[in-house]
């Protein structure tokens, strides 16, 4: 048995992983509130300045599963500390870079750094708590993606209104270069990696169930993110007011979806959130001032409670942690569609008409989530 001293220690250890998860959150999240004034200081159009934010979550979701298994005999301390290096050396690239090009290569490199830090994030914080504590620990990696809507992205975003957008990716750098001190004074990522291959990661996906659930994820953040990725042209006012109470509705809606499939079971849950979601997404632009900014609470609460939904529903079918890494790819591979699309419809027609993207994928999610349905019932 431990030590209690040597538990406060190693409980205290799982700290600075959670402030790295910050940092990846707020580099995700936080380009919604400084994309017109990216856009105008390098000369594109903002749907095309949006490619940094598909570009992104893109190679999050491909590095992912294909990264965890090559880097599975690595020490997760040296895959924790490394990757934060190079995460922190992409935001430097990122806040100097001279065009589009070097911008959105710098954004496919951060990416995949930071796919490479999560899990093992995870997975150190879990080795790094007692037994009884593990959940809390696992939580504080969680916690700092959540905190990263409510906090981290505001900042940026503030940052960039007082300086420049490039001082967002700047604040981004330093937090990481903080994590990596952090990780540097801890023992944190000591013990022996889990191994696995890509063909098992991906084994999961032969069950047409779990792909189809997968693509009820995937359309659901495609629409959300075709919305919040053009949040700053969309809305009028200081953008990140509306970030912040996103992210504020994201963490209540996250636990309220973990509470509410206790009651109800995830599949309603599902539907609920997706017919909210739809319905939200979809009145947005057609509304402003203190109207948009409290449709925005229900488009926060909606989607991350589904993510919530979902994470419970592919537990139920497979293991646990194969399906819950697999879930997180169809997130970001949503988030990376719901820019691209978004940003074609914003150049194409204008930012008035981005109701469309969000109505067609909550509309076709709801109908495959009740085809799964009916199948599970049957």
């Amino acid at each position: 048995m431990p030590h209690p001293s040597t538990t406060t220690v190693r409980s205290r250890a799982v700290a600075p992983l959670g402030i790295g998860a910050f940092a990846i959150g707020t580099d995700l999240f936080v380009v919604a509130g400084v994309l017109p004034d990216l856009a105008a200081d390098l000369g594109v159009t903002v749907g095309t300045a949006g490619l940094t934010v598909t570009v992104f979550a893109l190679a999050y979701a491909t590095g992912a599963p294909v990264l965890g298994a090559l880097l599975a005999a690595r020490p997760m301390r040296q895959v924790l500390i490394g990757s934060l290096v190079l995460f922190a050396l992409c935001n430097v690239v990122s806040a100097l870079a001279p065009g589009l090009a070097v911008l959105l290569g710098a954004r496919v490199l951060a990416a995949l750094t930071a796919s490479a830090y999560v899990p093992a994030a995870g997975a150190a914080a879990v080795a790094a708590a007692p037994a009884n504590r593990r959940g809390r620990a696992l939580g504080v990696v969680l916690g700092g993606s959540a905190v990263a809507m409510v906090l981290g992205a505001p900042l940026g975003a503030l940052a960039a209104s007082l300086l420049s957008w490039r001082a967002a990716f700047g604040l981004v750098a330093v937090l990481a270069v903080g994590t990596v001190v952090g990780l540097l004074r801890s023992g944190v990522g000591s013990d022996a990696p889990a191994r696995s291959t890509l063909a098992e990661r991906l084994r999961p996906l032969r069950s047409p169930a779990v792909a189809g659930t997968l693509a009820v994820t995937f359309l659901a953040m495609t629409a959300s993110n075709s919305v919040y990725t053009y949040l700053a042209v969309l809305v009028s006012g200081r953008v990140e007011l509306y970030i912040a109470a996103f992210g504020l509705a994201g963490v209540v809606g996250t636990w309220w979806g973990a509470t509410a499939v206790d009651r109800f079971g995830s599949r309603r849950v599902v539907t609920a959130m997706v017919l909210v979601l739809g319905t939200g997404l979809a009145t947005l632009p057609h509304v402003a001032g203190a109207v948009a900014l409290a449709a925005v609470a229900p488009w926060g609460v909606a989607a991350w409670g589904f993510v919530s939904a979902q994470q419970h529903r592919v537990t139920g079918m497979g293991p646990a942690p194969l399906l819950l890494a697999l879930n997180s790819s169809a997130v970001h591979l949503g988030f990376a569609t719901g820019a691209l699309l978004g940003g074609l419809v914003v150049d194409a027609a204008g930012v008035g008409s981005l109701w469309l993207v969000p109505l067609v994928c909550c509309g076709a999610g709801l109908v495959l989530h009740g085809i799964l349905g009916r199948e599970a019932r049957s």
